[in-house]
């Protein structure tokens, strides 16, 4: 539930309910029982999940930056690799393990971290705090927020409307791999046209060498 009030408010009722001598409605303690676990975050299942990609990622190699450059596409469907700041044809060592570069003058924006060794923890609680939440989509009158799976690959997005001054219209968050965390920013389309022009398979080499 988006209101935390309303959620508090439909526990106590159901809670009362549950408690009335008169109520014994199976159907109802299964709701409170429904309830109950969404307000108290009961996620043992994602939670594992993290706890065991955090533990595996925290022993691999991270890539070397040459590693990082080489994988990166060239090409985005049709857009193709903006020249870099020093005026190359090649992605950007911008962090400690992270490569970035833009495509179609500036029509895409690519971030792709190396989540392994000392990066694990900073790339993985973000992703599982957006997966803990149980919200799959929420919007207002400029922005909409979602989480979607694409190709088997659990994707967070945020669609901006056209009239914001915001420099992107839409933006997605992914973990490629179980290792790769993705943020892509596009403008002039949404999160499922940006998914679609980026192409899963331009991503392939980060996986031949995720060892």
């Amino acid at each position: 539930m988006k209101n935390p009030l309303k959620l508090v408010l439909v526990i106590l009722l159901l809670v009362s309910c549950k408690e009335s001598p008169k109520s014994s409605d199976p159907a109802a303690s299964k709701i409170l029982d429904g309830v109950i676990h969404e307000a108290t975050g009961k996620n043992d299942d994602i939670n594992k999940k993290y706890d065991l990609l955090l533990k595996e990622l925290g022993t691999k190699t991270p890539l070397t930056n040459n590693q990082l450059i080489a994988a990166f596409p060239k090409k985005l469907n049709p857009l193709s690799l903006d020249p870099s700041e020093q005026n190359k044809i090649e992605p950007e060592i911008t962090d400690t393990q992270l490569v970035a570069g833009s495509f179609g003058d500036d029509t895409i924006r690519m971030e792709i971290l190396d989540a392994a060794g000392p990066k694990a923890v900073g790339a993985i609680i973000p992703l599982k705090m957006l997966h803990l939440n149980k919200i799959t989509s929420e919007s207002n009158n400029t922005i909409r927020y979602t989480k979607i799976e694409r190709n088997g690959n659990l994707t967070f997005g945020t669609d901006r409307a056209a009239n914001t001054k915001a420099d992107f219209q839409s933006e997605l968050r992914f973990l490629y791999d179980n290792r790769f965390y993705v943020t892509l920013e596009g403008k002039g389309m949404d999160t499922d046209a940006l998914w679609k022009a980026m192409g899963i398979g331009n991503l392939s080499r980060f996986k031949d060498l995720n060892n």
